[in-house]
């Protein structure tokens, strides 16, 4: 049995968050890091002023690492199981995190910065899915998003106010101690995890009924453990029968309609992609130089304040998505994230030269979308994936998503530079398109998955249950 064995109900679900969040962090830590660096004067001196090209690809090689790791979770998540998949990653990040603090050629930073995507990528895959098959459902959606939120916003809050911190220093410490220091999240995430039970789902999906039992026990308590160890066991037992392979399960729909399921967790991490969230967090202090000529103090402190605009959002979303549900949550911030866009492009495009006032508003308004995008999609392009996707391909179809949210990040991350530098505001027309896209996919194809358990939305999708399944007990 685990360290920390006596932990039970809502402290074990809070531990059990923290350490999720850990590994959020990281993505928004690494995600917002490179956004303060590449305009650092060692940056510049060093890597010799990279054009908008090779700083998009520099940019970009985290989410191709981020790609390989979700693919690596692919194959080892169903062997390994959550907490030692998120250890894997956890390892991999941390080796990473040397050749890219210590660089001082492309080679070493592209190499080091690949690495730690694919750490990144690994726990991503993992830590989500954790979670969401130990906390209960009546809360879900409050800790899924704000695990992503709180971590994500954390990590973007610290590694833009460090690089605001270090913005007199013109040696290579301003490059080198944020990169570093991301280790301090690795260790923490490492002892909660170690000290952590594994889920019961995997257990359960493994034959292990007896660890997953202590679990539930530890999770829901003794009397409504029994009952939730018999449901999960008779899901698993279904979904097994209809699908022999869990390979085959992937891309069979059948009576629990798997394919649909792994359609609906893959499009909506596209879709947070093709949103635009990635053009703002990698080049924000880029954009506010081009479009008001900040220079670049300016620019780093004004884009610190994305942070706190992320934050106010997440607090909002963490106490409203459960009431509200996710799909009311993913239209409306599509339709207003494309209103945002068509203002945005307006202003710069119809700047006067040499006047500011235009681009100080189109700032605004980018500070209002993204504050709409971390309300409205951020947390649920991570929740409704984890809960949408059966238990017999729930770690390989995480990890699809997760293929194509970090190959969509890489793309929008590669282009963005470019298409500022050549197509101007147009760009901003055709984050609006893809916006009013999404409403549209997910009016007419997206359930809700809001309060119900795991196991509920298993008889939700399959074939012959009904809409609306009730199980008694609390759910977990």
């Amino acid at each position: 049995m685990e360290p920390g064995a006596k932990v039970t109900g809502k402290l074990l679900n809070i531990l059990i968050t923290i350490a999720s969040t850990c590994g959020f962090v990281l993505f928004g830590y690494d995600n917002a890091l490179f956004s303060g660096l590449i305009i650092s004067p060692w940056f510049l001196r060093t890597f010799d002023d990279p054009n908008a090209s090779l700083l998009g690809t520099i940019s970009a090689t985290y989410n191709l690492g981020g790609f390989a790791g979700a693919v690596i979770a692919f194959f080892i998540g169903n062997v390994l199981g959550r907490r030692r998949t998120i250890l894997t990653g956890i390892a991999i990040t941390t080796i990473g995190a040397v050749p890219f603090a210590a660089a001082t050629n492309l080679a070493q930073l592209t190499a080091g910065r690949t690495v730690c995507g694919v750490g990144v990528g690994i726990m991503s895959s993992t830590v989500g899915l954790w979670q969401a098959e130990t906390v209960p459902a009546r809360a879900r959606g409050a800790y899924l998003v704000g695990q992503l939120l709180y971590g994500a916003t954390l990590g973007l809050f610290l590694a833009q106010w460090i690089n605001y911190g270090f913005y007199n220093v013109r040696t290579r410490v301003a490059f080198a101690f944020p990169v570093a220091f991301q280790v301090v999240f690795l260790l923490i995430s490492t002892l909660l995890v170690l000290g952590l039970p594994e889920s019961p789902r995997w257990l359960v999906k493994k034959g292990r009924n007896n660890e997953a039992m202590e679990v539930l026990t530890r999770l829901t308590g003794q009397d409504d453990a029994q009952e939730r160890l018999q449901q999960i066991v008779e899901v698993d037992a279904l979904e097994k029968n209809v699908n022999k392979s869990r390979y085959q399960a992937l891309f069979t729909n059948g009576p629990t309609q798997n394919f649909r399921r792994l359609c609906l967790a893959v499009g909506v991490m596209i879709m947070h992609q093709l949103a635009g969230p990635n053009t703002v967090t990698y080049y924000l202090p880029r954009l506010l130089i081009t479009f008001i000529g900040a220079s670049r103090k300016e620019a780093l402190w004004i884009s610190g304040l994305s942070s706190v605009d992320s934050a106010s959002a997440t607090l909002v979303a963490i106490f409203t998505v459960d009431r509200f549900g996710r799909v009311p949550y993913m239209l409306w911030g599509a339709v207003a994230q494309a209103i945002m866009f068509v203002i945005i492009a307006s202003l710069l495009g119809t700047a006067p030269p040499g006047n500011k006032s235009f681009g100080v508003a189109a700032v605004v308004m980018l500070f209002v979308y993204y504050w709409i995008n971390s309300l409205c999609w951020l947390g649920q392009s991570w929740a409704y994936p984890a809960e949408v996707l059966p238990l017999q391909i729930r770690e390989q179809g995480l990890a699809i998503g997760n293929m194509f949210y970090w190959l969509f990040q890489f793309m929008m991350v590669e282009i963005t530079p470019i298409a500022v530098k050549n197509i101007y505001y147009k760009f901003y027309v055709i984050l609006a398109a893809f916006n009013v896209c999404m409403a549209i996919i997910v009016w007419l194809l997206y359930p809700e998955t809001a309060k119900l358990s795991l196991e509920e939305l298993d008889l939700f999708f399959h074939e012959e249950g009904s809409v609306g399944v009730k199980i008694e007990g609390e759910a977990l």
